[in-house]
């Protein structure tokens, strides 16, 4: 009888020690994936199945993008604000936010508008007869400027009414003389489906750069041709611009990233292995982050690589203060299929942080608030809210696709 009550109380010791054990052992992982190695997804919202467009992210934490269906304001937590239709076709551009608030849009029926902060119809363009696939960048007062399925530039100003200010469009035998940026532009304009995509981009001098085809073209305010340099063979990318000026741009034909000088003149090119997604982004010290589909990577001022890791990248990366790099990316998952989507965070020196699996590709680039959080959306029709260390965004001269979570497209470095 004794044998047995010692052979009991040893088995309920031994399942005691065997239960702690394991709770022992996967309390430091909890941790580690819930607050300081991992993230947390705060919420998602989805409007529907189909792609949302990037997004543009109020100081106060509103989130804004565009759907199918219209233009959608979500407050910080996740919760509907409002939602404007579409009266001239669809959005596949991420909007740009104002410092006052306005919200400016451009759609594929060549139209720019702009809406208040309760999402009411301020102002709309004339229609251009032109596809706007991509965000338009912010000048000074009004100033807009957005490049079409041509990489052709126009300029608008809201307070002087809905017509063009000017423009800077391709050389054609059959074109205006005005046109002069050169380039093909053999078929009807409004024909393509988005291909040629890039937008101006300005400088601290507001100095307008555009990626026009395979040309790199800087304008003044007025819109006349300060210098340009052809690069590469096919349309070039998303130009990004370092603290000294210098322009960093990828092309999409030949696998290049170019550094350009404030006098036009090309320093160096380096080769990439694929094309890069979005644009490249600066740090300030001057190292440039990108990545090239197949690797994220750092490469120093001076074009000699920092570090790259291997990585199946599928959206610009977003610098945080702290040096952590945000970006989209793909992953082979055991017994899952090749291509499951990711937000995932590397360290400064390249190494992966963590990752979060997500519904979708992470479009264009995240985004991050001043407290932090990081905000997305996706191509299946999701917008994220993710929390991390609560880095704020880097204060460089390019951290983000279109320099900051507003797509000003203008550096004040």
């Amino acid at each position: 009888m004794k044998s047995t009550k010692v052979f009991l109380f040893s088995c309920i010791l031994l399942a005691i020690c065997l239960v702690s054990f394991f709770w022992l052992r996967r309390r430091p992982n909890r941790v580690a994936s819930g607050a300081a190695a991992g993230p947390r997804i705060l919420w998602s919202f989805t409007p529907g199945s189909d792609p949302l467009s990037g997004i543009a992210l109020a100081p106060n934490g509103t989130v804004h993008f565009a759907a199918t269906d219209g233009i959608y304001a979500l407050s910080s937590e996740g919760q509907l604000l409002w939602k404007a239709p579409l009266p001239w076709g669809s959005v596949f551009a991420a909007p740009a936010l104002a410092p006052n608030g306005t919200l400016y849009a451009a759609s594929q029926s060549g139209k720019l508008f702009a809406l208040d902060t309760s999402g009411n119809l301020i102002w709309q363009s004339v229609s251009t007869h032109h596809k706007f696939f991509t965000p338009p960048a912010l000048g000074n007062g009004d100033a807009l400027y957005v490049t079409d399925d041509f990489t052709d530039l126009f300029a608008f100003s809201p307070s002087m009414g809905p017509e063009l200010v000017w423009k800077q469009m391709t050389y054609s035998l059959t074109s205006s003389r005005d046109d002069i940026l050169l380039g093909s532009n053999t078929t009807s304009y409004g024909s393509r489906d988005g291909g040629l995509r890039s937008s101006p981009v300005i400088g601290p001098d507001d100095m307008i750069y555009l990626a026009h085809q395979e040309w790199l073209y800087r304008f003044n305010l007025h819109g006349d041709v300060v210098w340009f340099i052809q690069l590469a063979s096919g349309q070039l990318g998303f130009p990004a611009i370092g603290g000294d000026g210098m322009v960093y741009i990828g092309s999409h034909g030949s696998n290049w990233l170019f550094a350009i000088g404030l006098d036009g003149k090309q320093r160096w090119m380096i080769r990439t292995s694929n094309r890069l997604q979005g644009s490249a982004v600066v740090d300030p010290a001057g190292v440039i982050y990108f990545c090239d589909s197949d690797f994220v990577k750092a490469v120093l001022p001076d074009s000699q690589s920092k570090w790259f890791v291997q990585a199946e990248c599928n959206s610009g990366p977003v610098l945080a203060a702290d040096g952590t790099i945000y970006l989209g990316m793909n992953s082979r998952e055991p017994g899952r299929g090749p291509h499951i989507p990711f937000l995932a965070a590397f360290t400064p020196d390249g190494h992966l942080k963590w990752k979060t699996e997500i519904h979708g590709m992470v479009r264009e680039a995240p985004a991050i608030a001043p407290d932090g959080t990081i905000f997305f959306t996706t191509d299946q029709g999701y917008a994220y809210a993710v929390s991390d260390a609560g880095s704020p965004p880097m204060d460089s001269p390019w951290p983000r696709f279109q320099h900051d979570a507003q797509n000003s497209g203008r550096t004040r470095f």
